[in-house]
């Protein structure tokens, strides 16, 4: 590798160690259009900036856990050097705070790039869902770019922490429901007609709720009187009708903690 701390360049020799490449394998990825290489001119060494040679060690990854096409290789790395991308970069900072990077891709409509909850969130939204046959395949990018920063003049290693994952999982736990009585308090908050609502914790087994709620105008009260067991409805009448029907109902939810969804192979 050349050593130019501002721009460095890689070379040749650096991806036949990194990437296990050999000459050969580079000729002929360089004829199907698979290498993006930089040479200085026709008959000059190859050299890779930063992110050329990333995207080599990805395909060179893809082709050798996947067996991956050199044509889908192809589109994968026009794909990854389009005007404004860097890839590498914005790889080293996501694992810059700790994380774990991955890609999901399909080689011909979906690419994504991103720390893996992330990727997992894409596929809980069906990201990968397909009716004909088809690949996509996932890759950890951390030990490609940890393989790069070990070339440089100052080597360096990127780790993943588990103090990052950790603050993730905790920031999480509280943004979610987690059990039937948290539910119940939301599932009132967005009620319509709903005047308010108190919640009395009784223990650590169950909470009682006491809501208040307008019927609507017309209202049948013994529709009304039929819906919950234990409420009590106020009636205001005016010239013969109802003009308001209020009703306070109580009821005691139980606390049922819902399934945990993910558990720390070291818990």
């Amino acid at each position: 590798m050349e050593t130019n701390s501002e721009n460095p360049k890689f070379t040749a020799s650096d991806l036949r160690k990194a990437g296990g490449i050999s000459y050969r394998q580079l000729n002929v990825w360089d004829s199907k259009g698979a290498l993006p290489n930089q040479r200085e001119h026709s008959s000059g060494w190859r050299r890779f900036d930063p992110k050329r040679f990333f995207v080599i060690l990805v395909c060179a990854e893809m082709r050798k856990q996947f067996g991956i096409s050199l044509e889908k290789l192809a589109w994968l790395q026009k794909f990854m050097l389009q005007d404004g991308a860097d890839h590498f970069s914005a790889a080293v900072d996501m694992m810059k705070h700790g994380l774990a990077v991955l890609i999901l891709t399909d080689f011909g409509d979906q690419f994504d790039m991103d720390a893996d909850y992330a990727i997992g969130e894409l596929l809980d939204m069906g990201y990968c869902r397909y009716d004909e046959s088809q690949s996509c395949v996932l890759l950890p990018v951390n030990p490609l770019v940890n393989k790069m920063l070990a070339a440089l003049q100052k080597p360096m290693r990127l780790d993943i922490s588990d103090k990052v994952y950790d603050a993730v999982r905790n920031a999480r736990d509280a943004m979610q429901v987690r059990d039937t009585a948290e539910l119940a308090v939301l599932e009132l908050m967005r009620t319509p007609n709903l005047s308010k609502f108190s919640v009395i914790q009784r223990n650590d087994k169950e909470v009682m709720l006491e809501i208040e709620v307008e019927a609507e105008n017309g209202a049948d009260i013994q529709k009304e009187l039929e819906d919950e067991d234990f409420q009590t409805v106020v009636v205001n009448r005016q010239d013969g009708k109802n003009i308001r029907i209020s009703r306070k109902i109580v009821k005691k939810v139980a606390k049922v903690r819902f399934g945990v969804v993910g558990v720390r192979a070291d818990e």
